[in-house]
C-alpha cells in the first residue's frame, strides 16, 4: 500500500504543466503506481479547464478545492483496484519495476545501464545530468545504511522496488519523498531485499557523517 504521496501542490502543477520537467518525471512515475493521486491529478484537471473556459479564476470559494478532495476520498474508497496504468512492450525486469514515463531513458534493460558504485552497498545509474539537476536510478544493497548526507535542493526519491526506512518514516514500491536543504538523513534498506530508487536531486549531495568531509570528492563524481 502506497503511504507517502505528493502534496497536491505538486500535482495541481504538474496537472496545469508549470512543473519543470525533472520533477514532472517524479511525479508522472509516481502516477502510474498510484491510483489514488491519478484521480485526483485529473480532477485538478477538469477544474484548471473549467476555470480557463469560464475565464474568472476568482469564482473558485476557498471551500471549493476542500469540497473536490472529499470527493475524490470517497471514490478511492470506492475504487480500491490501486491498477497502475498499462504497459508497453519491455524485457521483464524493465517491465516490472520501470513505470512508462521513466522508460525513454532506459534502453531495453536495466543492466545496460552505466551503474557506478558510488558508495559501500549503493550503486547509481546516472540518467540526466544538467546544471545542478541529476536524474538518477539508485541501487540499494539489502540492509544497507546511505551515508548522512543533506543537499542544496531539494531531492525527490520515488521507490520502484524493495524499501526503506528514514527515521520514522518506512517507504515501499510508489511511496514518494521529498526533502528540502534542512533535512539531515542516513536512509536504511530493507533487510529482505535490495532497494532500487528513481531520484531528482536539485544541487550538489553533502555528507554530513563524521567522515564526510573525506567522502564527499567521491559522491560529487
Amino acid at each position: 500500500m502506497i503511504t507517502h504521496h505528493l502534496s497536491d501542490e505538486f500535482l495541481v502543477e504538474y496537472a496545469n504543466g508549470s512543473l519543470p520537467s525533472p520533477e514532472s518525471l517524479v511525479v508522472g512515475s509516481h502516477l502510474a503506481i498510484c491510483a489514488e493521486c491519478r484521480d485526483r491529478v485529473e480532477t485538478f484537471e477538469t477544474v484548471s479547464a473549467v476555470l480557463l473556459e469560464d475565464g474568472d479564476v476568482e469564482a473558485l470559494s476557498p471551500d471549493a478545492l476542500d469540497a473536490v478532495l472529499a470527493r475524490i476520498d470517497s471514490a478511492a474508497e470506492e475504487d480500491g483496484s490501486g491498477d497502475a496504468a498499462p504497459l508497453i512492450e519491455f524485457d521483464r525486469d524493465t517491465l516490472e519495476v520501470i513505470p512508462p514515463p521513466l522508460r525513454s531513458y532506459l534502453d531495453r534493460s536495466l543492466s545496460d545501464l552505466d551503474w557506478k558504485q558510488t558508495a559501500r552497498g549503493i550503486e547509481e545509474a546516472s540518467l540526466v545530468r544538467e546544471d545542478d539537476v541529476r536524474i538518477s536510478l539508485l541501487r540499494i544493497r539489502a540492509g544497507q545504511k546511505v551515508p548522512s548526507h543533506t543537499h542544496r535542493g531539494d531531492e525527490f526519491t520515488l521507490v520502484l522496488s524493495g524499501g526503506y526506512a528514514d527515521g520514522d518514516d518506512h517507504y515501499g514500491k510508489g511511496d514518494v519523498s521529498v526533502a528540502d536543504s534542512a533535512t539531515d538523513h542516513a536512509p536504511v534498506a530493507d533487510s529482505d531485499g535490495p532497494c532500487l530508487c528513481l531520484t531528482v536531486r536539485n544541487g550538489p549531495t553533502r555528507l554530513t557523517g563524521p567522515i564526510g568531509r573525506f567522502l564527499n570528492p567521491v559522491m560529487r563524481g
